[in-house]
């Protein structure tokens, strides 16, 4: 009998405990690649870096205090959603890969936690629960750079801008939760990277006060370089875990093998829902999300390696966040146009291809595959070409303060097309969404 309730408890967390293994296997990591006394001074630089676009963990820090980083960041989320009594749905697992994946850039132990106690002071202050408000605790990370950016500034001691770093995180927290609920509304759930939208538009607000008041942000580049045999190897072998996941878990559910053919059902029928907001693939389709996942991230990897470019920490965390969201919306069918049309527009702009500006914008121009999921191919063509113009430009209006800077650019983008699409096709698309 025991053993039974433990058997359906881990099959009920299989999201999580997924996770939970996957960034043990990252602590681990961090001290096999480096020893203890490199990742341990690594990490510290990488907690006191000002961490705004574009700071490269493993350019700042090291590999592996950037793994120490990551798997802390990933084990504290994780067990925050299980005090919490979260149970998996597709939204909690996207933004548990998305925590990781931006630990790899901007997002550290130090800068996150100011931002969950100003969305928890919110959750009070509204007279609900901090269950209610998870989602944008783990997701506010976004601005994560803004905390740091004053925490280290260098124009006061240092007691002095770590307290006005810390205070401004609660408040930056505070009013999150209530900008990114009406943020969706703008883009009509087309951008998958709403949080990113509503982060850009704070980030924004708060660029131009420290402007105005003389505080200058500055930009930085900071890429690493000669890690692909060692990144590939390692996304390629989550790809093949995952994959195995999705399909060992059916057996282990029914006792047989016929349970791996619906799991591949499953797989395939997810390709048929346009995946605009919200679209629940984990509630819908189980644990053949983990199969929809692996291909994923896979998809992804090879896309930056045939490109000929390198696997930094920024083209990680687009690999991973693409992963994650193969349980909220994103899968192969809506994903491949948009970052055909990302690649197309990289190939005429006026960097390389390769160039890490355009590898992070090709990524993360996934956040529009609603679009070719509703209105086809050619319009995600159209999305992802349009994406990668604005991304590499909009950065600017925020100083590098929004880590999800795609999911504001590709609000924009979106804001430009419905209309003109709309138009063209004579018809309501929008109530054709059975979905929703």
């Amino acid at each position: 009998m025991t053993k039974n309730i433990c058997n359906l408890r881990l099959r009920e967390y299989l999201p999580f405990s997924f996770m939970l293994a996957v960034n043990l296997g990252f602590l681990a990591l961090a001290f096999i690649l480096d020893r203890p006394g490199v990742v341990f001074s690594g990490f510290l630089r990488i907690i006191q870096s000002r961490s705004t676009l574009v700071t490269d963990y493993i350019a700042l820090g090291g590999t592996g205090a950037t793994f120490l980083n990551v798997s802390i960041v990933g084990i504290s989320t994780v067990l925050m959603m299980i005090r919490l009594g979260v149970k998996p749905n597709g939204a909690n697992i996207m933004a548990l890969w998305m925590s990781i994946g931006f630990a790899f850039f901007g997002k550290n132990v130090f800068n996150m936690v100011p931002l969950t106690c100003g969305v928890w002071l919110f959750a009070k202050y509204s007279k609900g629960t901090f269950s209610q408000y998870y989602l944008s605790a783990l997701l506010v990370a976004t601005l994560s750079p803004t905390i740091s950016e004053l925490a280290f500034l260098g124009m006061f001691s240092r007691p002095v801008e770590i307290t006005a770093g810390v205070l401004l995180g609660f408040a930056v927290g505070f009013v999150f939760p209530t900008i990114s609920a009406d943020s969706v509304k703008v883009h009509s759930a087309f951008n998958l990277y709403n949080m990113g939208f509503a982060g850009g538009l704070v980030a924004t607000m708060l660029a131009t006060l420290f402007k105005s008041i003389g505080i200058d942000i500055v930009p930085v580049e900071y890429w690493s370089r000669g890690n692909n045999v060692f990144f590939a190897g390692l996304l390629y072998s989550l790809s093949v875990i995952l994959f195995a996941t999705g399909l060992l878990s059916g057996i282990a559910k029914e006792g047989t093998k016929e349970n791996i053919k619906k799991t591949l059902r499953g797989f395939r029928k997810i390709h048929v829902h346009p995946g605009r907001l919200p679209t629940d693939l984990y509630r819908m389709f189980g644990n053949s999300i983990f199969i929809n996942m692996a291909v994923l991230c896979s998809f992804a990897t090879t896309v930056v390696l045939v490109l000929g470019a390198e696997l930094n920490g920024p083209a990680v965390a687009g690999i991973l966040t693409m992963t994650g969201f193969g349980s909220f919306g994103k899968h192969l069918k809506n994903v491949a146009p948009v970052v055909i049309g990302a690649v197309v527009s990289a190939f005429v702009n006026k960097w390389n291809p390769a160039a890490p500006i355009n590898i992070v914008a090709i990524l993360f121009s996934s956040g529009l595959a609603p679009v070719a999921g509703m209105f086809g191919p050619i319009w995600g063509v159209v999305a992802g070409f349009l994406h990668v113009n604005i991304a590499v430009y909009i950065g600017d209006l925020n100083g590098g303060l929004n880590l999800y800077n795609n999911g504001f650019a590709g609000a924009f983008v979106v804001m430009f097309l419905l209309p003109i699409i709309t138009i063209l096709k004579r018809d309501n698309y929008f109530k054709k969404d059975k979905y929703l």
